[in-house]
This record gives C-alpha cells, sequence and structure tokens, in this order.
C-alpha cells in the first residue's frame, strides 16, 4: 500500500468517524441549529481555511467545525456549562 493510500484510508476512517458522531448523537431539538452550526463553520473555516489541501480533507475539517458548533449548541441549551446561568 503506497502512502498516498495510506493516507485515502485514513481520511476515510476519520470521516466515517465524524458522520458516525454527527448522526448517531443526540439530536438538537431546535431545527435552526443545523443552519446556525453550517453558518458558524463555513465563517470559521473562511478565515483559515486550506485552499491546497483536497477537497474531501476541507470536507472533513469543516463537517468537524460543525458537528464542534452543534454539540456547543447543544450545552448551551441544555444549560450544560458550568457558570454559564440559565439561558433563554
Amino acid at each position: 500500500m503506497s502512502n498516498d493510500d495510506d493516507a485515502r484510508a485514513e481520511l476515510e476512517d476519520w470521516s466515517e468517524l465524524i458522520g458516525r458522531i454527527r448522526y448517531d448523537g443526540p439530536r438538537s431539538g431546535d431545527a435552526g441549529d443545523e443552519r446556525l452550526a453550517d453558518e458558524a463553520a463555513s465563517n470559521e473555516f473562511s478565515s483559515w481555511g486550506r485552499p491546497d489541501s483536497s477537497a474531501e480533507m476541507n470536507n472533513l475539517i469543516c463537517r468537524a467545525l460543525e458537528l464542534g458548533y452543534l454539540r456547543a449548541l447543544q450545552d448551551v441549551r441544555e444549560q450544560r456549562i458550568a457558570g454559564l446561568g440559565p439561558t433563554d
């Protein structure tokens, strides 16, 4: 197996893992969270994105950022952040 094949296999493994975390995990109760997470990830990635990276790698990074934002929104809405206090 070449280094390119190894890299592609690792990328596929990471993609599968992020997909499982994203789609098998708890769902947001707010349909707008998907849009907010997508916008936040896009804005973040556009400020430091890697134009020299492959489309697959850029997609993986964006999906991971999106997942992080979506989980953070859930934590805030469910008041799971110590010291934050009630949120409306």
